[in-house]
Parts: C-alpha cells; structure tokens; sequence
C-alpha cells in the first residue's frame, strides 16, 4: 500500500495512450479530459480555426492542475484518424474519414492557424 513500481506490460495490462500525429507537440500524449475556452473534451476535438488544419482533430498535450489547457505553448498536437480507441474514436466520419467528435465544439471563427496567442475570450485557437 502507497508504493508504486513499473509494470511489466507482460504480466499487466498497460492502458492504451491517444498520442499525437503531427502538430507543435507530435508523438505527446493527448491529456484527457482537458478544458478550453469553458468547454470539456473527453476525446479530440474538431479544429474549427480556418487554415491547413481546418477539420482535423486536436488535443492538449498539457494541462493545468485544474484540466485547464496551458495555451500559448504549442501544447497541442494532431489526433491523426480514427485508428486507436484511445483517442476517443466513437466511430468513423466526419472529414477525410477522422474521428466523431462526442465532446461540445467551439463556434467556428475565420481566424488562421497562425493567430497571436490569446489567453481567453471565445474564437481563439490553441497555441
């Protein structure tokens, strides 16, 4: 009781880790559940800025002790598609045959993937 070791994945299951394809922070793990701009992802969610990255799936690589995502950090990266459960796949679809997202989604904005970094207010993307 109250000591940890390291788990021989041979012996015990080892959970699986949603990490991130591309993006700042590619090969990170995803940090679920992670809050942004007042809302609560429990899986990637839908970006939703103009741009390149228009349609793909994102997740925070780092929150605060709170779950808050620490924004203006590059902590974010790409989900990639709907090939590992981990990430929260609920099923295939959406763009380019990604991941449903089951969490709220942020209003779209025209703003470009290459915004000045924001810290609150609605509209802005992670940075």
């Amino acid at each position: 009781p109250g000591k940890w070791e390291d788990c021989d994945p041979s012996v015990c299951a080892v959970p699986e880790v949603c990490r991130t394809s591309s993006g700042p922070d590619s090969g990170n793990s995803c940090k679920f559940p992670f809050r942004f701009h007042g809302k609560t992802y429990t899986s990637c969610a839908r970006w939703t800025w103009s741009g390149v990255n228009y349609g793909k799936y994102w997740c925070s690589t780092k929150t605060d002790r709170n779950g808050n995502h620490v924004n203006g950090q590059g902590n974010y990266g790409f989900c990639g598609f709907c090939d590992n459960a981990a990430c929260g796949c609920g099923g295939c679809g959406g763009i380019d045959g990604r991941r449903k997202v089951v969490a709220a989604q942020a209003a779209p904005s025209a703003q470009s993937d290459q915004e000045p970094v924001t810290f609150g207010g609605s509209g802005s993307s992670p940075n």
